[in-house]
């Protein structure tokens, strides 16, 4: 009893500490994107756009759903005392990741123009995939370190790594764009990304000096006389990290292929290259940054969950459903708040952030999507730690053909509405899927004595019969 109440305290206490750093560091950098939005214009934000589109493709394929991966048996080897097996995890993450983000940046360097110019349609990418490039590696050891420490429970590391990073990404995206931008947009956005790698790497060296500390400490609580092979170690990093991975660049890659599909659509309605991807820049540079910046601000607590559901799915079904009722009941009453005040006061927020009207009309339109965005992000991080992977990835995938579908019929008639359209229906398609799996996961089993149980065997047996 008093263990499990010593558990649920320090849930609480990690909970506040990421949620207050994580306000604290996702404000920061919102705000910071609303100042380089106004120097680089729609234009100069739909050119990042599409840079951001791939990264996360490349990020997805080098880390290789490692973070999440650690996060899930770290924690279940901490929860056997076996601090051999945790020093081994972490080893062959991070050798995995290193080895998978150096083969990355071989490729954007060797081939950046091409990328560029035949993936993205817009040459003018080209150096800034180059300036992003080194932040993979940085991001995929980082996530990897977060894993341990969420946990482990020590989240002030991963807390104080968050807000190191923004200050370090401010300093150097201001520096680089006073430097850069006079000579043109392309160069602006080689700035913002160039300030992004810096960011990272600091970040990244950050946690790699706490997590050598904590190693050490380690040995000292091995408790467990099991020990743990490299074959075995190994397939069960990958019985998570894979279908995470196929999962994530699944979802990277469609989401790169729709922003291009999306200028592609408005091209064909009759809008100039530049146009179509200054709209690109309102839609997906603006409007939605500024939907998702309150669900972002909860990112941190969102991936303690992973570990919390694990432990609390070894336990019993009964500790599962507590955690992930608590949870909706904390989560959804914010989407509600989130979503009014965008709802009456969208037009006025955005003004004050991007010094614009562009973006005001979807803000208002999709505003009322707030609590459906976040019980779909609360949904997602439980099947996550329930390493429900595969079964998200062909929620992914059905998502994005409805989406393309949309994109492809509709945007170059509606535009601005269209877009709204679709996604309402894209969000409100993968809440229902996602939220349907956890209530069928956390639903008391029947019991053998009750008449709806005997009333269905009686049916099934005289249909047998």
């Amino acid at each position: 009893m008093k263990k499990t109440a010593f558990h649920k305290n320090t849930m609480w206490k990690n909970v506040f500490i990421l949620g207050l750093s994580g306000i604290i560091a996702k404000l920061f950098d919102f705000c910071f994107r609303a100042y380089y939005s106004r120097m680089l214009g729609t234009e100069g934000m739909g050119l990042l756009s599409l840079g951001f589109s791939l990264h996360g493709v490349m990020l997805t394929f080098a880390t290789a759903g490692l973070g999440v991966a650690v996060s899930k048996t770290v924690s279940e080897y901490m929860e056997q005392r076996n601090s051999g097996a945790v020093k081994a995890c972490m080893r062959t993450s991070l050798y995995g990741v290193s080895a998978l983000s150096l083969l990355v940046m071989l490729i954007t360097f060797l081939f950046s123009s091409s990328l560029a110019e035949n993936v993205l349609g817009d040459i003018r990418v080209s150096a800034s995939l180059c300036a992003l490039a080194p932040s993979i590696m940085f991001m995929g050891i980082s996530y990897c370190l977060k894993g341990f420490f969420y946990a482990s429970r020590k989240v002030v590391s991963p807390a104080l790594s968050e807000i190191l990073e923004q200050t370090v990404k401010f300093i150097s995206i201001k520096f680089l764009l006073d430097i850069l931008l006079p000579f043109g947009i392309e160069y602006g956005c080689v700035a913002v990304f160039g300030g992004i790698s810096i960011g990272e790497l600091s970040s990244c060296l950050f946690l790699t000096l706490i997590y050598h500390k904590k190693e050490k400490q380690l040995e000292k609580t091995d408790n467990s006389c099991k020990k743990i092979t490299q074959k075995e170690l190994v397939c069960k990093l990958l019985g998570v990290s894979i279908p995470s991975m196929i999962t994530s660049l699944c979802c990277s890659g469609l989401r790169m292929q729709e922003e291009v599909l999306i200028v592609s659509a408005l091209e064909r309605g009759g809008m100039a290259h530049s146009g179509a991807i200054s709209s690109l820049g309102v839609l997906k540079g603006m409007a939605m940054p500024l939907l998702v910046m309150p669900l972002n601000l909860l990112g941190s607590v969102l991936s303690l969950l992973v570990p919390e559901v694990s432990r609390a799915s070894i336990r019993s079904r009964d500790s599962l459903r507590r955690a992930v009722l608590k949870t909706y009941k904390i989560g959804m009453p914010i989407g509600v708040a989130v979503g009014t005040l965008f709802l009456f006061f969208g037009g006025e927020i955005t003004k004050l952030v991007y010094g614009s009207y562009d973006a005001a009309r979807l803000v208002v339109l999709l505003a009322p999507l707030c609590p459906v965005m976040f019980a779909d992000s609360l949904s997602s991080s439980v099947l996550n730690g329930l390493g429900k992977q595969l079964r998200m990835l062909f929620f992914t995938l059905a998502d994005f053909c409805l989406r393309f579908t949309l994109i492809y019929f509709t945007l170059p008639k509606g535009q601005t509405t269209a877009f709204a359209i679709m996604v309402v229906a894209s969000n409100l398609f993968t809440c229902l899927l996602s939220t349907g799996s956890v209530v069928h996961k956390i639903m008391p089993q029947r019991s053998l004595n009750s008449p709806r149980y005997k009333l269905t065997k009686e049916i099934k047996c005289g249909i047998l019969k």
